[in-house]
């Protein structure tokens, strides 16, 4: 807590001129750096990883050089307990702290969202809309709206990410209407009250959890960052009670490589397994991108019949979980090479990996660009990653191909425009929440009781951070 109180004060002092005027004229800059050819140097701080973005040899920049600082180099990594791994990270971070506080700041910086979060209520972070309105290389109306929308804070953009994906749910039209979209937490319940004697609520595999994710959602929106605040009565503890009577059923995968052909089949032809049938009302979606995945996920595995976003339930209904790509990069208040950094950050985020027509990989995550996001709803039928792929949109009972109808393409379209693709979360908090709805599910304790320790737990974190 006295590192954090240290570094508050003295960065804020620090910059405190920024929060007067928009002018980095204004502010304690960093000096440029340019290299021994003379070309100017974007120095980007990094936390134990080098982005892949630079290191694609089709991707470098060509008028300016990037120096990569690694915070965590020399710093031993332990994953081996949370408290560890807790530990490990604040040594890091702190590292960085104190290269803002000497005035040494980078001038790009990859975090997490949960630390852009942090140093943007400090004022270390430049507003991207004042870059966009300054130079050239992206305007407002180059990117997805739903983008900016869930990135601003306050009414500025202190970062931005090159890609995202959408954790959600979806139901059978013909069970949830699509005035249901994105339901409340009420909704949700009340619906399954109508059908619990008749389907499960929503299927699970070993690798997505609809139960967990709905739960994390409405918990995230029971805390109050600012005021250092909590309360998880109400509709959380209806939710957490609600799982607790529901349990979701736990699929198997089979390992592949040790089945038989035909028992490889017999799994894709099961329709329980993929959802298909109407044993469960609502489904898990992960939606990364606009491609033969998301057509598979919805168009294939629903029978090709029409489908509600319901979302996670929660009491402001929008229940989505926004997951980025990759870090998302920010602009230190600091940096005396803006112009520079705003380039090479414009650059990865136009960033067009080489995809052939054979190739399934290549997208990451949705793109953050208007373009991008158009190249791939236009995509040919004859790629393998096309929504339009004739080979991946089957019918898993019948097996016969087909394209996806422009009608259901254009929804997939629009959903993934409507969503706020906001992903500022505390990692910290989303572990304790998950730390304490585990005993209730297990009946261990009471929900009631869950939403009280979740209180004392979290208000004392923020309060500690405050």
């Amino acid at each position: 807590m006295k590192k954090i109180l240290l570094f508050s004060l003295i960065l804020i002092a620090t910059v405190s001129c920024s929060q007067k005027s928009e002018s980095s004229s204004e502010i304690s800059l960093t000096e440029p750096k340019f290299s021994e050819n003379g070309k100017p140097v974007v120095v980007v701080g990094t936390f134990g990883y080098q982005d892949p973005l630079f290191n694609d040899q089709n991707n470098k920049p060509t008028d300016i050089e990037i120096e990569i600082v690694d915070y965590a180099k020399g710093i031993e990594a332990d994953y081996s307990t949370r408290e560890k791994e807790n530990a490990y990270y604040d040594e890091v971070m702190h590292e960085l702290d104190m290269a803002l506080i000497s005035g040494n700041a980078p001038d790009l910086l990859c975090m997490t969202p949960e630390d852009i979060e942090r140093l943007n209520s400090l004022g270390a972070l430049t507003d991207l809309y004042g870059l966009m309105d300054e130079f050239d290389e992206l305007k407002k109306d180059d990117f997805l709206p739903c983008v900016l929308d869930g990135m601003t804070i306050d009414g500025k953009l202190p970062a931005l990410m090159d890609g995202y994906d959408i954790y959600t749910a979806a139901a059978k039209t013909k069970f949830v209407p699509k005035e249901y979209e994105n339901w409340t937490a009420a909704e949700a319940m009340e619906f399954y009250d109508k059908f619990h004697d008749k389907m499960d609520f929503c299927d699970r595999n070993e690798e997505s959890s609809l139960a967990d994710y709905m739960l994390m959602v409405e918990g995230m929106n029971c805390i109050d960052k600012n005021n250092s605040k909590c309360d998880f009565s109400g509709v959380f503890t209806e939710l957490l009670q609600f799982c607790k009577d529901n349990p979701v059923q736990v699929l198997p995968k089979p390992v592949f490589s040790k089945i038989s052909d035909e028992q490889r089949r017999d799994f894709f032809a099961d329709e329980e397994s993929k959802g298909i049938n109407d044993v469960q009302l609502v489904f898990p979606i992960r939606i990364d991108g606009f491609n033969s995945g998301l057509g598979q996920h919805t168009y294939g595995y629903f029978n090709k019949e029409e489908l509600t976003f319901v979302g996670y339930p929660s009491e402001n209904g929008n229940g989505t979980y926004i997951y980025p790509s990759s870090a998302l990069f920010g602009i230190c208040s600091q940096s005396g090479n803006k112009e520079n950094a705003w380039n090479l950050l414009c650059l990865m985020l136009r960033h067009q990996p080489i995809l052939e027509k054979y190739m399934s990989d290549g997208t990451r995550g949705i793109p953050v660009l208007k373009k991008q996001l158009q190249r791939d709803y236009d995509r040919p039928a004859d790629y393998a990653q096309s929504i339009n792929n004739d080979h991946i949109l089957y019918n898993a009972i019948e097996q016969d191909g087909g394209s996806i109808t422009q009608e259901y393409k254009d929804m997939l379209y629009e959903y993934i425009l409507s969503v706020p693709a906001n992903p500022y979360r505390t990692h910290t908090l989303q572990y304790i929440i998950d730390e304490e709805i585990d005993p209730v599910i297990l009946d261990d304790r009471s929900a009631e009781q869950a939403a009280e320790i979740l209180k004392n737990r979290i208000e004392i974190y923020l309060s500690e951070r405050s």
